[in-house]
Order: C-alpha cells, then sequence, then structure tokens
C-alpha cells in the first residue's frame, strides 16, 4: 500500500455499500443498537483494511474477498457480544432461570415463571397491550380482514396459523402471485391504520 492512499481510497463502491448495508443489519440484532452503526461501520472498513493485503486475486475478485472478509468480522462481533451478554462482566450476578424463588404466597416457582409481559416486551423493545387494548386491536384486524376479497382472506386467516411457505403451498398460488397477494393484504392493513407486519 502506497503512503499517499488515504483508507477510503481503497475500498471501491461495493465494500462501502456492503458495510454500510451490513452495519443496519446487525443493529436490528438485540446483541446491537441502532446507534452503533456508524462504530460498526468503522469496525468493518478497519477489519476489511487490515486484511487487505491478504487478498490474492488468483483466488477470487475482490468483491468476494470484501464479502467474505466482512461477513468473518460480523461473525466474531456477534460471537463477542453473545460472551459479554453471557458472562455480563465485573459486578454481574448471572441466576438460572431455574432457580426456585419465593412468591408472593410464599410458595418457591422457578425464576422464569415470574418474567412478566412488560418484562419480556423491553427484552424484545416491543409495548405490552392492555386488555381493552388487545380487545380493539383484534376487533380492528377482524374488520380488516373481513373488508378482504375472499381468496385474500384465505391467504391471511391461514397466514395467523401456518408459516409463509406452507401457505402459498397450500395456496397453489406461483410464488410471484402469492407474493402479490401479500401486498394487497399489507395494503389493507396500512389503509386501515395498522402494520400488516
Amino acid at each position: 500500500m502506497s503512503q499517499g492512499n488515504q483508507p477510503k481510497d481503497l475500498l471501491n463502491d461495493y465494500a462501502r455499500t456492503l458495510i454500510r448495508v451490513k452495519a443496519r443489519q446487525l443493529v436490528r440484532r438485540p446483541e446491537f443498537t441502532a446507534c452503533e452503526v456508524e462504530d460498526l461501520e468503522q469496525e468493518l472498513t478497519l477489519h476489511i483494511l487490515t486484511r487487505l493485503d491478504r487478498f490474492d486475486p488468483s483466488r477470487g475478485s475482490l468483491n468476494t474477498y470484501f464479502a467474505r472478509v466482512v461477513d468473518t468480522a460480523i461473525a466474531m462481533l456477534i460471537r463477542e457480544r453473545g460472551r459479554i451478554k453471557r458472562n455480563g462482566g465485573a459486578g454481574v450476578e448471572i441466576e438460572s432461570l431455574e432457580k426456585l424463588v419465593d412468591q408472593h404466597d410464599g410458595a418457591p416457582a422457578p425464576l422464569w415463571a415470574t418474567i412478566s409481559d412488560e418484562d419480556a416486551g423491553r427484552r424484545y423493545q416491543t409495548s405490552h397491550l392492555s386488555d381493552l387494548e388487545r380487545s380493539d386491536l383484534r376487533m380492528d384486524v377482524q374488520s380488516v380482514m373481513e373488508a378482504l376479497p375472499p381468496e385474500l382472506r384465505r391467504i391471511c386467516e391461514q397466514l395467523l396459523a401456518e408459516n409463509k411457505a406452507d401457505v402459498r403451498r397450500d395456496s397453489g398460488l406461483s410464488r410471484r402471485k402469492f407474493e402479490a397477494a401479500i401486498s394487497l393484504i399489507r395494503e389493507q392493513f396500512t389503509k386501515s391504520g395498522l402494520s400488516a407486519e
């Protein structure tokens, strides 16, 4: 590498786009937070730059090399975050979810049984719905489903109980037609102020 080259000049558009996309994908994982995007982009860039001298053009293209190096870096980052999460660090005491703890009535129960919906909601960054809100949502979803054409309603009802691949197979629709049907269902939910995700 010549002294005149800046690190950003060594990466092509593909590498910069790959790093940006992969960093944004990483922050969707529970081990990372959305505010870490720039830090992750820097880490992935550094990982590529420190391994650039190992590139052998006889073994593959530069873009393939970049993709492999970034994938390796991501696997290492995820493994490291998981290790930190499991270990907890200094001063953190980890307890088994099978540990018996006393409840309000005095009867011991496993720790996992004491985790509330609110606790689970915080963990998965979802909001807890009250019984009234849940009932309202159920009625709203039902009214949107009733307004769908019969074929779309049938697909929507099946998706509530089965996975997407099974529903597509049972519908007999081609992949393109099935995805078009899903798009129409999403559109109806969105128009009604509900997200279909």
